[in-house]
């Protein structure tokens, strides 16, 4: 049984959707994010920033990041930037996120740690303590949450007619279009009826972690630290699996100076099955198991090898790549290839990045991984290496509060 309520919680009011609701910060590189707080020193980036996200001080320790973004949190509690519900009432809220090439509709409310715990709510990928130790700490002393961990479930005809229904009735309380395009739209749900029937069908249901692996991490330090009431729930947006839109993070590679670069050449062009691509489209894959890779000045298409096992993290294509090609072909690994390997995602002009590589650079395009395929690995109890989804359209911090 998942635990999945109501809450007495807040949105952004309508003066402020452009001034507090933060951007997706894993998209932007640190001179962009440097630029942002600077030119937005209302927003609740400022609130969660963590060391490298720029902004003053951005080499303070994490206690004084905290101390710093409790200031923050001060501020924009004082210009009254959050609309509360009538007198405390609990209510869940369905939030839509659009783009002009797709959208996704999910509920907000309150999931009971103790099933993150007890693995009803699960993981598919690593994280890092020392980040998770940093968000408890953050959580902790300033008592509040703003940004939503994405959930995944599957797809449930009884609760989807009970959302199709709120969508007919309800009129939205928020509807706002954020600096970088993404439309946001927010109702509130506050009928206990409705609000019942959602807590009771979300019972028989796992959730899956989609997005916010270190902050399910660190709700679930503070319960086992203080316990209840403060650290028994956390923030969550419950996606439906045909709801829910994932990009995969594509891997820009640097071949370390002692490997041969002929030799590697080769290595790539048959354990890929490389073939020249002149199409110009330069689009991800269309199948899974097809890759994209730029490499020796040119594109090619290509096959990912075949899954060595029956093990559902084998067949992920960011696995396969790691275990078959980047790790023993090219000698990188993530842990500890420093500047050797990073990360890019479909918005990026891929010929333009290409234009501007080495010799010794290679793009690797992926395919998406899919909702299936995260859900088996989660039930599996295996972890995918960090980048291997992304969540998109992503829920924005600042949009809802809840305090405790």
């Amino acid at each position: 049984m998942v635990g999945f309520a109501p809450f007495a919680g807040h949105h952004i009011r309508p003066d402020f959707v452009r001034r507090v609701p933060a951007p997706a910060f894993d998209s932007m590189n640190s001179e962009q994010r440097t630029e942002y707080l600077e030119t937005h020193p209302e927003s609740y980036a400022l609130v969660t920033r963590s060391p490298g996200d720029g902004g003053p001080e951005d080499d303070a320790t994490v206690q004084r990041l905290i101390e710093l973004g409790g200031k923050s949190f001060d501020r924009i509690l004082a210009l009254n930037a959050f609309h509360g519900l009538e007198a405390g009432r609990p209510a869940m809220f369905l939030y839509r996120l659009a783009t002009e090439s797709r959208q996704q509709v999910g509920v907000v409310g309150l999931v009971d740690t103790a099933d993150y715990l007890s693995g009803r709510v699960k993981r598919h990928e690593q994280v890092s303590a020392e980040r998770a130790v940093h968000l408890s700490a953050h959580f902790e002393t300033l008592g509040v949450q703003s940004s939503p961990i994405a959930l995944g479930y599957r797809a449930d005809p009884a609760v989807r007619a009970i959302l199709d229904d709120v969508l007919a009735r309800i009129e939205p309380s928020l509807s706002f279009t954020s600096g970088d395009g993404l439309e946001q739209t927010v109702w509130v749900v506050d009928e206990p009826e409705v609000t019942d029937a959602l807590t009771k069908a979300f019972e028989t249901h796992d959730l899956y972690i989609m997005d916010g692996h270190h902050r399910a991490a660190a709700a679930g330090l503070l319960y086992e630290r203080v316990g209840s009431p403060r650290g028994d729930k956390m923030l969550g947006l419950l996606f439906s699996d045909d709801r829910v839109n994932i990009e995969p993070f594509h891997r820009r590679v640097v071949i370390p100076d002692n490997r041969d670069l002929s030799a590697c050449t080769t290595a790539l062009v048959e354990a890929l099955d490389l073939r020249p691509d002149d199409s110009g489209e330069h689009s991800r894959p269309e199948m899974d198991g097809g890759i994209g890779v730029y490499l020796d000045g040119r594109w090619w298409s290509g096959t990912l090898p075949t899954p060595v096992s029956n093990s559902p993290l084998d067949e992920i294509d960011p696995v396969r790549l790691q275990r078959e090609v980047l790790g023993p072909i090219l000698g990188v690994e993530p842990e500890t290839a420093t500047g050797q390997i990073s990360y890019f995602l479909d918005d990026v002009d891929r010929q333009e990045l290409a234009s501007r590589l080495t010799d010794r650079e290679v793009l690797f395009v992926l395919s998406p991984v899919t909702p299936a395929e995260v859900f088996a690995v989660a039930d599996a109890g295996l972890d995918m290496p960090p980048k291997s989804t992304y969540v998109t359209p992503k829920p924005r911090s600042g949009v809802f509060l809840r305090r405790f």
